[in-house]
């Protein structure tokens, strides 16, 4: 995770203006384009609204190597600024997915690393976040993102596929509790992963009731598989 890729070694500048980004799984990945510089992304759904800001500080700290964002050069105070705040943002996620100040016992979850590829690397520029920082809660403008899902039964395939949005911020316990509601499976019964058209022939479980769809990285098109 985290890995550059050898594709595109010359892309230096790179625009995705009005490109509908609205997941930021999309720019994890542009962090692995070991030569670009300067990005422009304005005007997509995960930097308009409230947050806007905090959007563009989330991309400096997702893109390391970046210069410059939205023809704007990024200053060194910047970086660390953007970098800081989104290590504590994310602080308490980190803690739950197995992250620790002891680098012997900090080994956060997969689904995390995923989520978020350049977290371990801020934890040994800055060190691993403190107790004491992690009191607030990350950003409203991560949360409340729709996502476009099916929903199938692998082992009840007379049951129709659903399609539903979900929020993003969304606990397992809670989407547990809506396909309890219309299934009229007790929760204690309901068994959740989901496959994603990115990784295929993976499942992922969604085995955590506590943490939410975009802690497990579940995006836009992917399919929720409910068992019981």
């Amino acid at each position: 995770m985290g890995c550059k890729t050898s594709m595109f070694p010359a892309l230096q500048n790179l625009v995705v203006n009005d490109n509908r980004i609205s997941q930021w799984s999309s720019i994890n990945e542009l962090d692995k384009l070991q030569s670009l510089r300067s990005l422009s992304c304005r005007r997509n759904p995960l930097t308009e609204g409230n947050g806007e800001q905090t959007a563009y500080r989330f991309i400096i700290a997702k893109i390391g190597q970046l210069q410059t964002l939205n023809k704007c050069q990024i200053l060194p105070e910047d970086r660390r600024g953007a970098e800081l705040e989104y290590r504590k943002a994310f602080g308490n996620e980190w803690k739950k997915a197995g992250g620790h100040q002891d680098p012997d016992k900090n080994r956060p979850s997969e689904e995390f690393l995923a989520a978020h590829p350049r977290y371990q690397a801020l934890c040994l520029k800055y060190g691993a976040p403190e107790d004491g920082e992690l009191k607030t809660q990350q950003p409203c403008l991560l949360k409340n993102q729709l996502l476009a899902l099916r929903i199938k039964y692998p082992n009840h395939l007379d049951q129709k596929v659903l399609e539903k949005q979900l929020p993003d911020s969304m606990t397992i316990q809670k989407v547990k509790g809506l396909l309890s509601r219309l299934l009229r499976v007790p929760v204690s019964d309901l068994l959740l992963s989901y496959e994603s058209p990115k990784m295929p022939g993976r499942e992922i479980e969604l085995e955590n009731d506590q943490q939410s769809l975009q802690f497990y990285s579940v995006e836009s098109g992917d399919c929720l598989l409910v068992r019981w």
